[in-house]
């Protein structure tokens, strides 16, 4: 099924689930409730006692393990986005509100070096704010169920129940650059019917994509094709309209093993978890961490294994932490020096 005919479904869809809302005719939506804000950057980073280097690679690669989710097990791949990301945002009542987290994706989307998406796109990223969440992904997983992600079946009802008040389904691709030789000796199509690369939607019904077999490598690249983030409006009530687009931005860009649990470093994510991380504020945007890994992700070599994605995200996370930690450490120490 194309994207735009989802996309159609999906505000169909959406509309139907809405109707239980019983809004009177002729009168305008509700205000959702967050605060209207000019959109963030990164947090800052908070210098307390300067890390080595060393202790940095090892909260990076902590973080790196922790963090990223793998949709298909028998890929073992961390999915990011090899499409330009053009998102779509239902249920707020002003257009600015909308524009405002579609930039924000936009501009995070092209720092981590992904195509920009051209004007009148395909919507690959569905973000809705409603005061029926649950409401909605009943009708989601109702009418049609494969945007709740690679799943077994049995798992449907666990996998469309709403559990935060900012939440995503992943949808996933496996693409493999074409077969070698080894694998046509055991395949029983013949190399004239075998594509130079394929795509396969990731499905436990369905068998893999043909790829070469490596050591190091599986010649296979997990992406990511639809992400659909649901967005509960009372249980925002009170946040920045920044704070929920950089915890969106997070959630389109990445797919988290987990939205619960205290990483050793902060994430925007955390802001949202079902208890607070102790010893420590919650992030009021994107964090230096969250930066770092998104920007380490989309560096990242498309083909590794996950042992060899990990080690090389968390080195390149370490670089730019520990880069970003010597200029903070620098300049404490400049602003103690002017201190009398």
């Amino acid at each position: 099924m194309s994207r735009r005919r989802l996309s159609v479904l999906f505000c169909a869809a959406w509309l139907a689930s809405s109707a239980a809302l019983a809004q009177p005719q002729g009168q305008p939506p509700s205000v959702p409730p967050v605060k209207d804000a000019p959109p963030s950057t990164v947090s800052p980073v908070t210098v307390h006692t300067p890390l080595t280097p060393q202790v940095i690679q090892k909260q990076s690669n902590s973080f790196v393990q922790a963090y990223a989710g793998t949709a298909n097990p028998n890929i073992d791949q961390i999915s990011r986005w090899r499409d330009p990301v053009c998102a779509e945002i239902w249920g707020l009542p002003l257009a600015s509100q909308a524009a405002k987290i579609k930039a924000r994706i936009a501009r995070m989307a092209e720092a981590v070096g992904l195509p920009a998406a051209l004007a009148g796109c395909k919507p690959n990223v569905e973000i809705v704010f409603t005061d029926q969440p649950q409401t909605l992904l009943d009708t989601v997983a109702q009418r049609w169920e494969p945007l709740l992600g690679y799943y077994h079946r049995s798992r449907t009802n666990q996998l469309k129940t709403v559990t935060h008040p900012i939440q995503a389904w992943y949808v996933t691709a496996t693409e493999s650059d074409g077969v070698n030789a080894a694998e046509l000796m055991f395949s029983n199509l013949p190399l004239s019917l075998i594509p130079p690369s394929s795509r396969i939607a990731d499905d436990p019904t369905n068998p893999p994509p043909l790829g070469c077999v490596h050591r190091m490598t599986a010649c296979y690249r997990s992406e990511l094709a639809n992400v659909l983030i649901v967005a509960d409006s009372k249980a925002l009530e009170g946040m920045t309209l920044s704070l929920v687009a950089d915890d969106i931005v997070m959630l389109a860009l990445s797919q988290p093993k987990s939205l619960d649990g205290c990483n050793i470093l902060p994430s925007v994510i955390d802001r949202f978890a079902k208890s607070a991380c102790p010893g420590r504020d919650p992030p009021g945007g994107l964090t230096p961490a969250d930066a770092a890994y998104l920007t380490a992700l989309y560096s990242a070599d498309t083909k590794g294994k996950k042992s060899v994605e990990y080690a090389a995200i968390g080195e390149r996370m370490a670089q730019i932490l520990i880069k970003a930690n010597a200029v903070a450490a620098t300049g404490a120490q400049s602003a103690d020096a002017k201190t009398p």
